[in-house]
């Protein structure tokens, strides 16, 4: 039975059984019946399916698939990465810091690759980001401005370019763009706990059989491909439509991006049968809980240079962020630890931290104001076991119990830390006794969530935390015993009170020049109507 005969019988039993929603093992069974002659029947699956992650944001950088025929120039953005930004409940929560951590993983992952360099520590690429949703539709009127923001931002397109690209809109030469892998975005996006999902898009066409047609002729899918001569032609699979402004049919359209995002069957339905010409030509059958391979169809997005939203794109998942994935990152949450204070650091704040901080493979790590050690936590854990961190903490056992900060590492499989030691780190003997830990030597970061103006002392600072921080740090310098090496970086987090000035919770200008430090970044993280965050960053320079 030649196999588009085949596939026509399967469109008749999906329109005679699908209202029944038919069983999973039912499904494989068609499935397993139908193969030797297109192994096609998987269709049935992608439409018995009721769920799976939302959609997209798309980054910009070169494919490197090696043997890829050059993609046409009305596709100009085949190839490129979509992210999804993790959703906020709240303003705030991480709108923020989420290019901060992308852009510090991607240069860690690419400082990694390119350890041989001369200058390795020499920030010569940059980032534009262009959003690929927009607010023009009818619903958008019923959304507060932040909302819109929210909304517009949840999906982004990310191009990586040397360093001096002009990126203004006037010159649509764009440059030189980074050569970036596949494994490398995966690698970067693992890292991040602000992104929910990278895609990669694979065709955009107006119709769904020109989708189909150029999704085979861009070569992207090949892998996929029966008789492809590889050995992955059986991976499984799930299709998945999703829709945005205009196109969508859900009427809360503010909510249309984020982990509970659907799109309705029917359409989807009839999208995955007017894409039959590119899935008579998968090897492997469907999986909807565990697929190898997710590809999403994605209506609405703008799809062009020139804002253009009537073409539909489809995009392949290439992984999943959330510090490795989301259940990596929630086994270090609050509610899982032996070990916590009464102000933990969450797990999300703890991944961003270290990101920025651009903590890698072989690092030593300080954290002088440690608590319960969720950033060490965090680096230990991005790093797959791979750094030496070091705590300092003054609060005593009854308050910061070390031995549950040990079974905190210990139940997670974590590389334990080369020392927590019980102290003030402003004492010269304590910051001494954290070096002597790693051999010696200057650390490579420090990251610190310190405690706000009261100390756990229960005494008062004279200065702030970080400001004492960074006094001791010249006094060391100074004494030639330099707490962080140069290129090394200090991250904290620093409070702030409505009203004040955030300012004088920070070192000055003098401060930091005695301590070799070199003002890089801050950036604010509003909790509440009268409490925000700002983080902020250091380099030592020499």
């Amino acid at each position: 039975m030649p196999g588009r005969i085949c596939f026509t019988i399967l469109c008749f039993f999906l329109s005679s059984f699908l209202i029944l929603q038919p069983s999973l093992s039912f499904l494989n069974q068609l499935n397993n019946n139908f193969r030797k002659y297109n192994r096609r029947s998987d269709l049935l699956h992608s439409h018995a399916s009721t769920s799976t992650r939302p959609t997209i944001i798309l980054g910009t950088a070169t494919t490197c698939s090696s043997d890829n025929k050059k993609l046409d120039e009305e596709h100009n953005f085949v190839g490129h990465k979509l992210i999804l930004w993790r959703g906020e409940k709240t303003h705030g929560n991480s709108l923020q810091f989420r290019h901060a951590e992308f852009k510090s993983s991607l240069s860690t992952i690419l400082y990694e690759r390119n350890k041989d360099c001369k200058d390795k520590e020499k920030d010569d690429i940059s980032f534009k980001f262009v959003s690929a949703l927009s607010s023009d539709f009818d619903a958008s009127e019923s959304m507060s401005e932040y909302q819109i923001t929210a909304y517009e931002n949840a999906l982004q397109y990310v191009q990586v370019h040397h360093d001096g690209t002009n990126h203004s809109k006037e010159n649509k030469n764009t440059g030189s763009l980074v050569d970036i892998s596949n494994q490398m975005w995966i690698e970067t996006v693992e890292r991040c706990s602000l992104i929910r999902d990278i895609y990669e898009v694979v065709a955009v066409g107006i119709t769904y059989e020109e989708l189909a047609k150029n999704a085979i002729k861009n070569n992207l899918l090949d892998d996929m491909m029966i008789n492809n001569g590889s050995s992955d032609d059986h991976k499984s699979w799930r299709i998945r439509l999703r829709q945005y402004g205009s196109t969508a049919s859900t009427e809360s359209k503010s909510k249309q991006y984020g982990k509970k995002m659907r799109s309705p069957m029917t359409q989807e339905r009839n999208a995955v049968m007017q894409l039959k010409e590119l899935l008579i030509n998968f090897g492997g059958g469907v999986d909807l809980k565990h697929a190898d391979v997710s590809i999403y169809v994605m209506e609405g997005l703008i799809s062009s240079q020139d804002g253009n939203r009537d073409k539909k794109v489809l995009a392949r998942l290439l992984t999943k962020g959330g510090g490795g994935n989301e259940r990596s990152m929630s086994i270090i949450a609050p509610t899982t630890r032996i070990c916590v204070t009464n102000t933990p650091l969450p797990p999300v704040e703890a991944f961003t931290l270290c990101n920025v901080a651009r903590i890698k493979r072989g690092d030593r790590v300080l954290d002088p104001f440690a608590g319960s050690c969720t950033t060490l936590l965090a680096a230990t854990m991005l790093t797959s076991n791979a750094v030496k961190t070091v705590g300092i903490e003054v609060a005593h056992n009854g308050q910061v119990n070390r031995a549950h900060i040990l079974d905190d590492f210990a139940l997670r499989n974590l590389t334990m830390p080369a020392a927590l030691i019980h102290g003030d780190a402003m004492d010269a003997i304590v910051r001494e006794q954290a070096r002597a830990s790693v051999n010696n030597e200057a650390f490579d970061v420090i990251v610190t969530d310190p405690p706000y103006n009261i100390r756990e002392t229960t005494k008062f600072c004279v200065d702030p935390p970080l400001v004492q921080l960074v006094k001791c740090m010249a006094q060391d310098r100074r004494d030639g015993k330099r707490l962080l090496k140069k290129k090394g970086r200090l991250v904290s987090f620093v409070p702030n009170e409505q009203g004040h000035d955030v300012a004088l919770g920070m070192p000055s200008v003098q401060d930091l020049n005695e301590a070799g430090l070199e003002f890089c970044q801050m950036l604010e993280q509003p909790l509440n109507d009268s409490l925000s965050r700002w983080l902020v960053v250091y380099k030592c320079t020499r």
